[in-house]
């Protein structure tokens, strides 16, 4: 065997250019598929990454329009719920009690947009009225002071908890803003609150990029219930549920969406709604599985061309080297001898492309996944895979050309010139 080896060896060394042409297709075939099943992974392990930021585990329940089953859609005709068709604090309350699953829940409503300004120091912020429940499903660390708590709730404080650029921005320092009060003038109305808390700002892959030039915009949390007071309606269209842990949360989330549909059964015009982002990731994720897997696929097929080339001058070979086989078989190497030594060959030629394939391909996946800005990833039975399955391309696409070698009459061989 070691025999064998060594002389194919010096039989691709002999024809490099030759040999060289040859491997390319499976080259090409090895390479693109591991680029692509790793930037495949890469973009699956981004999406989860940016899945797990909006918290995979929570529910979100809320109401929207009955379809009437119209096929078009008119922008002018869309609905406002009214503050009685929402969800009440009464009923959220009632939800929190029937279900024991509910750890806590997230309640927030947008309260305008604006400037935070201190002299001729300004800092854009979004106004978000909050609940207790709210830093916990959307994992806000605080750095300084406090978060809002019940207490901020029942007696809509003028609190706020502002960010630590907000803060740097106004104050120059995280410590000078707590106790401190701050002046925001939104599109409406100017707005005084005290700075109870700082928390820290993270840039999450879903909020994009802020524009050159452009200020950047941080969330500034305050009360729900102070927020409601400036807006003409109470209630609720949507908030988010945070189960406790070891929740099945399949289930759980169609026990809320029967109750939801039990609640809203005598609303002619709206209804609940619960969904979990888990399906959506699941779902998400087997799309994008099933496109890297056919793209990879369609780039296989260079591997079967790969394969017909590697058969094809492993034919010609055959017919270079006849003279040489009739001399073998006259010395007395049997039918196996020869058929082994034109198999490994084949073999070695399939090896040494997949294993340029897999170096190429590790490259060319270290680049598409900083292309799009996840991390690499590629499973190592994946690199395994593609050297097994180019050992069976030699196998495979040589066996044929070396039996007939194999199978050639010494005499007839001999005379071949």
């Amino acid at each position: 065997m070691v025999e064998n080896l060594l002389l194919s060896l010096e039989s691709l060394r002999a024809n490099k250019m030759r040999s060289f042409l040859t491997m390319l297709g499976i080259i090409i075939g090895i390479s693109s598929v591991i680029a692509i099943i790793s930037v495949g992974n890469a973009l699956t392990a981004s999406v989860t990454s940016q899945f797990a930021e909006l918290g995979i585990n929570n529910v979100t329940l809320g109401i929207q329009a009955r379809s009437d089953g119209a096929a078009s859609y008119d922008p002018n005709s869309v609905k406002v719920p009214k503050d009685s068709d929402r969800l009440s604090t009464a009923q959220i309350e009632t939800l929190m009690q029937k279900f024991p699953e509910i750890e806590t829940l997230s309640l927030s409503d947008e309260a305008g947009r604006g400037k935070a300004r201190l002299g001729r120091k300004t800092s854009s912020v979004s106004l978000t009225g909050v609940n207790f429940g709210y830093a916990q499903a959307n994992k806000v660390n605080l750095v300084r002071g406090r978060y809002i708590r019940e207490a901020d709730i029942e007696a809509a404080r003028s609190v706020v908890v502002v960010s630590d650029r907000t803060a740097e921005a106004i104050y120059g320092s995280i410590d000078s803003a707590i106790g401190s009060r701050i002046v925001i003038y939104t599109e409406k109305a100017i707005k005084e609150f005290t700075v109870i808390g700082v928390y820290q700002y993270v840039q999450s892959g879903v909020q994009g990029v802020t524009a050159p030039g452009s200020e950047l915009e941080t969330g500034a949390y305050i009360p729900v219930s102070r927020a409601k007071k400036d807006m003409p309606y109470k209630n609720f269209m949507s908030l988010t549920v945070i189960p406790r842990a070891g929740t099945d949360l399949t289930l759980f989330t169609e026990k809320l969406s029967a109750y939801l549909g039990e609640l809203y059964a005598n609303n002619k015009e709206w209804e609940g709604y619960a969904y979990n982002m888990k399906s959506e990731l699941e779902s998400t994720n087997s799309v994008m599985n099933s496109l890297s897997l056919a793209i990879a696929a369609i780039a296989g097929i260079a591997l079967l061309v790969g394969g017909i080339g590697v058969m094809n001058i492993m034919l010609v070979s055959v017919t270079e080297r006849t003279h040489e086989i009739g001399v073998r078989k006259a010395l007395g190497a049997q039918d196996s001898h020869i058929r082994l030594q034109f198999v490994a060959e084949a073999v070695m030629l399939s090896v040494m492309g997949g294993l340029i394939g897999i170096v190429l391909g590790l490259g060319l996946g270290f680049a598409g996944s900083a292309l799009v800005g996840a991390p690499f990833e590629l499973p190592v039975y994946v690199i395994l895979g593609t050297v097994m399955f180019s050992m069976f391309i030699g196998i495979f696409f040589g066996y044929y050309p070396a039996n007939k070698a194999a199978r050639l009459n010494p005499i007839d061989a001999l005379r071949y010139e």
